[in-house]
């Protein structure tokens, strides 16, 4: 009897590690990940972050797959926020033949999606290898891509958390089957700056003329620029040495610019040399004001007809108007445009400007 118990005692043990081994071999099989199931698309770098003004700048990133057993094509797909980021370019690392750090062998099977919408910010691109490529395995990227930022949110606005997503991604071997896979969207952060910035600045002038005839005009481009991240009114003044020429008012949205034309009528200023000046006036809340103000040099205001200013008319004169005859802005060759020849400022050289000195030839600057 005891000899029963014992063999029965024997066999219940042995039926319950069975059962046990049955148990832990169900929850293996449960939380055993899919063959492949280490395998991520992922954008690389993860996470970029902007806490100051990022406005025009750019960067790029990455979409990778990672770990991957036997891959044989994909068909991956990504957007971003269009209010924040605008697209660049793109590149595609396709085949592995021709990148070294790319994916997918040659043969590859023509065609492919390969297509960018920048106004609603989506990325399709599909690719495939063909026999007798082998599979690719282990990791490599698929494509770069490079965005700008297009408005860095400004307090009490909040900040931008931006995500890359990868909103439908499939990978599959060579027989066709799905490899199972996860995904790592990417981020970028633009950290709302703490009130709006506040700057303006003259960035170039020029004058048409070097030399003006007394009692005519002469053309003046100022360039002024918004360098802060809140639209701006403000003036632009001209100045001939210390004299005001003209003025105008200007208004630029955030990180714009813009071209002003002004005219300088020199009745009333003396013959002589003029340093000309743009200045642009400083808005509220501006404290970089060193470069709103821009200087071009000398102009000189000369005796009517003394297009060289060397204090006389004379064939000197004659001779540049005769050369530059006939020539206009943007003339083609071989025709030459003279600016200060085109003495009534009116655009061309004609027979105005050549009865200008004729009329005046032989005069002395007293």
């Amino acid at each position: 009897m005891a000899e029963e118990k014992e063999k029965l005692g024997w066999k219940m043990n042995k039926i319950g590690m069975l059962l046990i081994s049955m148990l832990f071999l169900s929850l293996a099989v449960v939380i055993k990940p899919v063959a492949g199931g280490a395998t991520v698309v992922k954008v690389d770098p993860s996470l970029i972050e902007y806490h100051e003004d990022a406005t025009g700048q750019q960067f790029t990133v990455a979409i990778k797959i990672v770990d991957v057993t036997n891959l044989y094509g994909f068909d991956i797909k990504l957007r971003w926020n269009t209010t924040f980021l605008c697209y660049v370019s793109h590149f595609v690392h396709v085949p592995k033949d021709n990148y070294t750090d790319g994916v997918l062998w040659n043969p590859i099977i023509p065609p492919w999606e390969d297509q960018v919408n920048a106004t609603t910010g989506t990325y399709w691109v599909a690719c495939a290898s063909r026999y007798p490529a082998p599979s690719f395995n282990g990791t490599g990227t698929v494509f770069n891509m490079t965005f700008a930022v297009v408005h860095h949110p400004v307090q009490p606005q909040p900040d931008a958390n931006i995500t890359l997503q990868l909103y439908s991604t499939d990978l599959s071997n060579n027989v066709g089957a799905p490899i199972p896979h996860s995904t790592q969207d990417g981020t970028v952060i633009l950290y709302a700056l703490s009130g709006g910035s506040h700057d303006v600045a003259v960035t170039n002038l020029t004058s048409a003329k070097k030399v003006i005839g007394q009692g005519y005009n002469g053309n003046l481009t100022v360039t002024v620029q918004n360098q802060g991240n809140s639209p701006e009114t403000f003036n632009v003044t001209v100045y001939a040495n210390t004299t005001s020429v003209a003025s105008q008012n200007v208004t630029l949205s955030s990180g714009n610019s813009t071209a002003i034309n002004f005219t300088w009528d020199t009745s009333g200023f003396v013959k002589g040399n003029y340093t000309i000046k743009a200045v642009a006036a400083p808005v509220p809340g501006e404290t970089d004001t060193a470069d709103n103000n821009c200087t071009d040099g000398l102009v000189v205001v000369a005796m009517v007809g003394d297009v060289n200013a060397d204090g006389k008319v004379e064939g000197k004169d004659l001779g540049a108007i005769a050369w530059s005859f006939g020539s206009y802005p943007g003339a083609p060759p071989p025709m030459s445009w003279d600016p200060n020849c085109d003495i009534d400022n009116d655009g061309k050289i004609d027979g105005k400007d050549l009865g200008v000195v004729s009329w005046h030839f032989g005069e002395w600057d007293p």
